[in-house]
């Protein structure tokens, strides 16, 4: 199989030629994984070596189908994506793919059905599918692509080949970021610890000003653990609501490096090497005790904001718990 530079996701790259070399195709694939984990890219690329119409490796990227496919503009290419609005992909959508899939191929002899986000489907719209899944057209293959498999109804799940896409090692992130931006190691190394093995998600945090910048707020404001102007980081954790998961993997991976220069002074063992100095000013703020506590501190939080435990109070209550040197965090606060 052509890879085409790809990175990683050697395991799900070995099974797939194996279907290729085989020519024992099923009718529905149903690629599983995080947003960003690479779900369209994996299955565009079986997609297309299925469709390619090279003697050698494929996807070819040289014949007609393989142009077609990469521009978008396959006759027999079909994508179904939750509307614009709305929450979920409705049952009209899958009827109208249902009668589109009654006309034979223009090419080929094979056509292809790509549902995007399949996890929200609606209950109407998975049993209209799976009508369609238990007699499948001859020329028409499935690819269904889901964050996750709970909600899809289980007699879906039986009539599909199933790929997890799993996270990629760091290293791998980083090469993956080097190859597509012009960026520092410093920043290439924390980016892909906070991007936690999604390439995508990755991506997005390298280009994203707005999440660097506070990023930096929420860093300095751990200067000020132990007095109340901790609560000034609040500030971050309300313009940042729809993503405050990430904010905890910031502080964790914050404190894991405190505790490691308070520990062993290797800073080859540090990832935020970005902010070098401001990691030297903060580690003597903080005992090895307090560093522990508040990695518990920030777990604990994350549980009761999944529990459906109010917000505010719940982020107020957990950076006050944070014990720091308040005496040198008020005197040497920086303004941000």
């Amino acid at each position: 199989m052509n890879t085409r530079d790809l990175i990683g996701q050697s395991p799900l790259i070995a099974a797939m030629e194996r279907i290729l070399a085989s020519g024992r195709v099923v009718h529905a694939y149903l690629f599983t994984g995080p947003a960003g984990a690479g779900k369209k890219t994996m299955s565009s690329l079986l997609a297309q070596a299925l469709l390619c119409t090279s003697q050698g490796s494929r996807p070819c990227s040289l014949c007609s189908t393989c142009r077609q496919f990469e521009g978008g503009s396959h006759p027999d290419v079909f994508w179904i994506r939750r509307p614009e609005g709305k929450t979920g992909i409705s049952v009209g959508q899958i009827r109208d793919l249902q009668a589109a899939i009654k006309v034979k191929p223009y090419q080929a002899g094979k056509r292809v059905c790509f549902i995007d986000n399949a996890h929200l489907m609606t209950q109407q719209a998975q049993n209209a599918l799976l009508k369609t899944l238990e007699e499948p057209p001859s020329h028409t293959l499935f690819f269904l692509l889901a964050e996750s498999t709970s909600a899809l109804l289980p007699t879906i799940l039986s009539r599909c080949q199933t790929f997890r896409i799993g996270a990629l090692p760091q290293q791998m992130i980083i090469e993956i970021l080097h190859r597509r931006l012009s960026i520092s190691q410093e920043d290439a190394g924390m980016i892909a610890a906070l991007s936690q093995g999604n390439p995508g998600k990755a991506l997005a945090l390298a280009e994203d000003e707005a999440f660097r910048s506070s990023r930096e707020i929420l860093l300095r404001s751990m200067s000020q653990a132990g007095s109340v102007r901790i609560l000034d980081a609040y500030e971050v954790f309300a313009d940042n609501r729809h993503r405050v998961e990430d904010l905890f993997h910031i502080l964790q991976l914050w404190i894991r490096d405190l505790l490691v220069l308070k520990e062993t002074g290797e800073w080859g063992l540090v990832i935020n090497l970005d902010q070098a100095a401001l990691l030297k000013k903060q580690v003597s703020y903080f005992t090895s005790e307090a560093l522990k506590d508040m990695i518990e501190k920030i777990e604990d939080s994350r549980k009761m904001l999944k529990s459906n435990s109010n917000y505010q109070p719940t982020i107020e209550n957990m950076l006050l718990s944070f014990q720091g040197g308040t005496m040198n965090a008020a005197c040497s606060r920086s303004p941000v």
